[in-house]
């Protein structure tokens, strides 16, 4: 690799008549963004409103300048007609004669083969980890550095972009260019836009650049600022800008939110069922995004074609500061790490060597991508399972729940799917884990054809003993010979839905219980015990056991349950009466509802209250009750009492229907005593499901 024409990183000069404890001027001190060829942007912010200058030059002179036309705070000095591929040392005089001095290095000559790029992100909420990371970038001198977002943790509170982002850059910043791209923190807030200098094509919103023999293209993730969804400005921008690269060595798009992640509770983003082709149409090797604060690189990702081909790499390196998120196993994962860390890439002409770095310096994972090179079946994703479990959920979650009657279960459905491949693969469904079921075969191999459809018998028996867990199944995709075709060639699936036809009691008692979490209450005595939860997924008792019971006194419903937790979940959590994020953290709750009318009381495991009516969305949750509760801790978890005012509900009470579920935090699982296969986000498996909080047609009846 060629020696890289960058200044050397150092320490914030000051020269002239002052110290720098005595330098007034410098508010944020001044830092590079949107270099060119022939051009640069320095910007810094001062203390007080000012008439900004820039004195630049080669071999250590200052024998040009370019000052401001107007005083303001936030400056902003665009250096134009320099020299490609060139060093320079520029500065900027205060008002009282010191001068801040740094350097900078032009962007090469378009097509320049050797060149080094870091990228990161996430750095908000902890300056001194953001700062560790830093100090490895300064190592490294690259020639330009992308963020991938979320550089502060509230974009619209001003005093957070000195303090989380550019203070922990200082000796970076007024060195390498740094091009960032919109993450949800930043909030859309004014500031980003202040203290950043991009293309200004799409109002900065999105842009793209060259830089020597990359284009590269910086997206706006956040759906509600930018949406995403084909005839929306943003993507046929995208797309008529893709085509008018074709030709491009590397093309490297960055943003936010990652199409393919490996975190345990966060979904499906939206754009990967629109940009991921787009990407993969218009020759994109490389997705960059953070939002999940972890490490995760992919194998290739694209079209299968019955050939071996190149595909699409997705990168995540969101650990630039912010606190680090647990990592599941994925398919698509080639990597994965949860650590803080930078990613750095050596492009050698058609190929690109990589290093993930953690804040000590430590390098975890290597990776080179070459642009002659196809990927064996053993290193391809085809994007066309992807396609297949979507439709294979939606298939399952239109079948219809069967109802446990007193001599079992019986189901016997069909689902017929789109065949997604365009060329021909050979498929096998078998069933999986059918202990104490009787199940009918699922048909035998075949080669699909495209335009084929795809139909899978679904019958299975059992006796009323002999529910869970349930059966689950499994297609194999090959190539036509039996070969194997790509990674992700295995797609396990749930395709039956069972609940229990049962009601709850709620039995009158004279003396209403206490509401201050102990049990003890004369009135729990004569309480039915309710014990059959069932995980939210449908197919399993829960991991952790909970007991509720249910009596009735007047018009007031009270509910207490009986949690297996540790003792962790007591210790901390979301405060404050309806808080949005409670449902996260440990908790019990109760959904009462008739019609189509649902009410919700939660209770988390430190006491936090939510009741909202309907869905727990920002309308919902202004309804609130006079509902109480009290939690105390007990030698295996956590109980809690509620008292549900009834009559405060507005609902016929002679056909009122109930649910009872319970979020164990420690084991990011959910349970429900009667299943209501919400509709879920996630893909750890086909389908996911999650709670309906109004799904009032599958909670059971309760009777007063």
């Amino acid at each position: 690799m060629k020696a890289l024409m960058i200044p050397v990183i150092a320490s914030i000069l000051w020269v002239g008549s002052a110290s720098s404890e005595e330098a007034p001027a410098f508010y944020i001190t001044p830092y590079l963004q949107n270099v060119t060829p022939t051009s640069i942007t320095v910007m810094w912010e001062t203390a007080e409103v000012s008439q900004g200058t820039v004195e630049f030059g080669r071999d250590g002179r200052y024998d040009q300048s370019i000052s401001e036309a107007k005083p303001v705070k936030i400056h902003e000095v665009r250096l134009v007609g320099l020299e490609t591929g060139t060093s320079y040392s520029y500065r900027v005089p205060s008002a009282d004669g010191a001068f801040f001095e740094a350097g900078f290095t032009t962007a090469p000559k378009p097509g320049t083969a050797d060149w080094r790029l870091v990228v990161y992100g996430d750095n908000r909420s902890n300056p001194d980890t953001h700062r560790r990371n830093v100090e490895q970038i300064m190592k490294l001198k690259p020639g330009i550095i992308l963020n991938s977002g979320d550089l502060v943790a509230r974009g619209s509170v001003y005093e957070q972009w000195k303090a989380q982002y550019f203070d922990p850059l200082r000796g970076l910043a007024e060195y390498v260019p740094i091009f960032p791209c919109l993450g949800n923190h930043e909030q859309n807030a004014d500031h980003y836009y202040n203290y950043t200098s991009v293309p200004n094509e799409n109002g900065e919103v999105y842009y793209s650049f060259d830089y020597a023999n990359a284009h590269i293209i910086s997206l706006n993730s956040n759906t509600r600022d930018a949406p995403y969804q084909r005839g929306e400005a943003q993507t046929e921008w995208l797309i008529e800008d893709l085509k008018a690269n074709q030709d491009k060595e590397w093309i490297i798009v960055f943003f936010h939110h990652p199409l393919f992640r490996c975190h345990p509770t966060r979904g499906i983003t939206g754009q990967r069922w629109v940009w991921q082709p787009i990407f993969e149409e218009y020759g994109v090797d490389l997705v960059v995004n953070g939002h999940d604060h972890y490490y995760q690189r992919t194998y290739a990702i694209g079209s299968y074609s019955g050939i071996d081909r190149k595909g699409v790499y997705h990168l995540i390196s969101g650990g630039g500061g912010a606190g680090t998120y647990p990592i599941v196993p994925k398919i698509h994962a080639a990597a994965r790490r949860r650590v803080h860390h930078i990613t750095v890439m050596d492009v050698m002409g058609d190929r690109i060597i990589g290093r993930a770095i953690d804040i000590d310096g430590t390098i975890f994972d290597s990776f080179v991508l070459d642009k002659k090179s196809t990927n064996s079946s053993e290193e391809f994703i085809a994007y066309e399972g992807y396609l297949l479990e979507r439709e294979l959920g939606e298939a399952i979650r239109k079948l219809p729940t069967t109802l446990v009657t007193a001599s079992g279960v019986q189901v016997a459905e069909s689902i017929e799917l789109r065949n997604p491949f365009s060329v021909p693969v050979r498929m096998e469904v078998t069933w999986l884990l059918t202990k104490g079921w009787d199940v009918s075969p699922m048909g035998i191999p075949e080669v699909l054809q495209p335009g084929a459809m795809i139909r899978i018998p679904v019958q299975a028996v059992t006796s009323s003993d002999q529910i869970y867990p349930l059966p689950t199944a499994q297609i194999t995709f090959s190539k036509p010979d039996g070969e194997k075709a790509f990674r992700n060639d295995i797609t396990h699936f749930y395709p039956i839905k069972v609940r229990r036809s049962k009601r709850l009691d709620a039995r009158k008692v004279k003396q209403a219980p206490t509401i201050d979490g102990d049990l003890a209450d004369a009135a729990w005595k004569k309480a039915r015990q309710v014990g059959s939860f069932v995980d939210v997924q449908g197919d399993r008792q829960p991991e952790r056991n909970v007991e509720a019971q249910l009596v009735l006194k007047d018009q007031t419903l009270y509910v207490s349950a009986r949690i297996v937790a540790p003792a962790s979940v007591l210790e901390r959590g979301y405060e404050g009466r309806d808080n949005r994020r409670a449902p996260r953290d440990d908790h019990f709750r109760v959904h009462v509802g008739a019609g189509n009318q649902a009410y919700t009381f939660l209770v988390t495991a430190i006491g936090t209250e939510l009741d909202v009516r309907g869905a727990n969305d920002e309308e919902g949750r202004k309804w609130n009750s006079s509902f109480r509760s009290a939690v105390r801790a007990w030698d295996r978890g956590w109980q809690v009492e509620m008292a549900l005012p009834l009559d405060e509900l507005g609902l016929d009470v002679h056909s009122l229907r109930i649910n009872l579920a319970r979020r164990d935090a420690t084991a990011n699982s959910e349970s429900e005593v009667s299943p209501t296969f919400g509709r879920s986000g996630l893909d750890h498996r086909i389908p996911m499901y999650q709670g309906d909080w109004e799904a009032v047609d599958q909670f059971v009846e309760l009777k007063l």
